[in-house]
């Protein structure tokens, strides 16, 4: 009988949305970690010094892990209880710096620090892309990493570093030294970071590998209510913060999100005269400034909806809509132009302005809608995301005319349509739509494009559009709809899965589970039964136990 998630409480939620992370014990016997530290070590150095995101069926154990109260509680707490993991689930190694290097002395500021041959763990300061697929940024917490530790990792030994607060930056390039975050970690440790918070491994000064697993997991459906150990409904400042920034509106509002309170009910009535000077703040480098003026406009709602749509349209005509080559600093949200904003294979940051108006809520549909059918991409793609983050208080009609982009000749729009839609409520329409995409390919879309390049692999524009439509199928089964979309949805899914495309086929075996009908539980089985592994063929026991 599983333990009872052990939920996180109103202190530990406040510091994560100010910090953009929290520290945790998984509370699992030693044991389990050392097991866990051996077995990846024997398959890493003994085995293939690739695992990629088939670490849970090489060392199984890491799913007790997985399914421990504490990692179900953070994740219940942050994401709601019908979170999901993504089948990206990797181990971060960093391996001892060459005997003629010297490291005596280490700043813990310093962007991409020499590593050890080998190391997978990248040291430069980095906010993630979702792996092998670009997809949006959302202010709101609807992605989470999870750095687990299966062995102590001292200070010599590099533990990862964080920069608190960077999670709502849109590039890390004015982070400070003050943010950082490097301390000892024991084993067991569990670092539940929001998905965009600034990172970096570090350089390791002893003669042992030292391993971290990352995992991500994701949101759902947004929040009703209150699903941590709450007892407080008021926003409070936590003492002893890491992060530099402060921004207090911003931490208020995100709270009252998080709670599922609505968003009228936190409207100030600022002058209309105060709007165009928290427009011109919006530009600031500064990101206090920036992002204290963005939440001050989401507070003052249904009047700052128009200059927003200004600002959103004054963008159109850029060519934003075309990411950056993986040799530009903007590939990696790191661009010298603290204001750009382009779509990315790696990950697609929008405009403050998009943000902003979705984030106002309902005031915003009226403009919103007809913005996705401007001739520029750029206002299409802002403008579903935007009304991805209005969420359920838009119509059907409105997702489906979402969802109409999915007819779009450009993948950008596609994408960010497959985004937006996991939050809106679509239709058969849609799902019609989607259908099509999982199981028809585009000549024009069979380009490689990975979003992380450096790690290899073989993913195309297809099956990078083919993931996000994947999770927005999951996002609609795992919540109410007709009997008539449901069957539709079973018959998508199932219709869908013969079609390899990196982790769709995951995805798509999760929706599948949810929906729990005996078709859709068969079709699953049978399509995972002979990809299941065998993790203990690998070597004889003498072998991993001298290891």
């Amino acid at each position: 009988m599983e333990d009872s998630p052990q939920l996180l409480n109103d202190d530990q939620v406040r510091r994560f949305i100010a910090d953009g992370f929290v520290v945790l014990d998984s509370n699992l016997p030693r044991s389990l970690h050392d097991e866990i530290a051996r077995e990846l070590h024997f398959s890493l150095k003994k085995e293939s010094k690739w695992l990629g995101d088939n670490l849970l069926p090489r060392v199984p154990s890491i799913d007790t892990v997985l399914q421990s109260a504490a990692v179900r509680g953070a994740m219940c707490s942050l994401l709601g209880p019908d979170f999901s993991w993504a089948p990206h689930r990797f181990p971060h190694n960093s391996e001892p710096l060459d005997t003629d290097t010297q490291l005596t002395d280490f700043d813990p500021f310093e962007n991409q620090p020499v590593m050890g041959e080998g190391s997978i763990s990248g040291s430069g300061w980095h906010q993630d892309g979702h792996s092998k697929a670009g997809r949006s940024r959302w202010h709101t917490f609807k992605a989470i990493n999870m750095f687990y530790f299966p062995h102590d990792v001292p200070l010599e030994m590099g533990p990862t570093r964080l920069l608190a607060g960077t999670h709502l930056y849109a590039t890390l390039r004015n982070a400070l030294p003050s943010q950082v975050f490097l301390e000892p970690i024991k084993a067991g440790t569990l670092i539940v970071a929001d998905f965009d918070l600034g990172h970096a491994g570090t350089p390791n000064r002893t003669d042992t590998s030292r391993y971290m697993l990352k995992f991500v997991a994701l949101r759902m459906s947004n929040p009703s209510q209150p699903t941590w150990d709450h007892g407080d409904s008021n926003w409070r400042i936590p003492n002893d913060l890491l992060t530099a920034t402060q921004i207090p509106r911003t931490w208020e509002f995100l709270w009252h999100w998080l709670r599922g309170d609505e968003r009228s009910r936190h409207r100030d009535a600022l002058p209309r005269a105060e709007i165009p000077r928290l427009r011109s703040e919006m530009a600031s480098d500064n990101n206090e400034s920036r992002l204290s003026a963005m939440y001050e406009l989401i507070r003052i709602g249904t009047p700052a909806v128009e200059p927003l749509v200004e600002q959103l349209l004054a963008t159109a005509g850029q060519n934003r809509d075309e990411s950056p080559a993986h040799d530009e600093p903007g590939f990696y949200a790191m661009s010298p132009d603290h204001m750009e904003r382009r779509f990315g294979m790696r990950q697609f940051v929008p405009e403050d302005a998009a943000i902003a108006l979705g984030l106002i809520g309902a005031p915003s549909v009226g403009e919103l809608v007809p913005l996705l059918r401007h001739k520029d991409p750029w206002m299409r793609i802002n403008s579903a995301y935007a009304l991805g983050e209005v969420g359920t208080a838009i119509s059907t009609d409105i997702a489906d005319q979402i969802g109409a982009l999915l007819d779009d000749e450009l993948h950008q729009v596609v994408r960010s349509a497959a985004d937006a839609l996991c939050w809106v409520p679509f239709g058969s329409e849609t799902a019609t739509r989607i259908a099509r995409l999982l199981t028809e390919s585009r000549e024009d879309w069979q380009e490689g494009a990975m979003g992380e390049p450096r790690l290899g692999g073989r993913w195309s524009i297809e099956n990078q559009v083919r993931y996000s439509l994947s999770w927005a199928l999951l996002a609609r089964i795992k919540h109410p709809c007709e009997s008539d979309l449901a069957v539709q949805l079973e018959s998508v899914l199932i219709n869908a899965l013969p079609f390899e495309s990196g982790y769709t086929p995951a995805v798509l075996c999760q929706g599948l589970e949810s929906l729990g009908t005996p078709q859709a539980l068969k079709t699953a089985i049978r399509y995972l039964q002979p990809r299941r592994w065998d993790a203990f063929s690998f070597a004889p026991p003498n072998e991993r136990e001298a290891a």
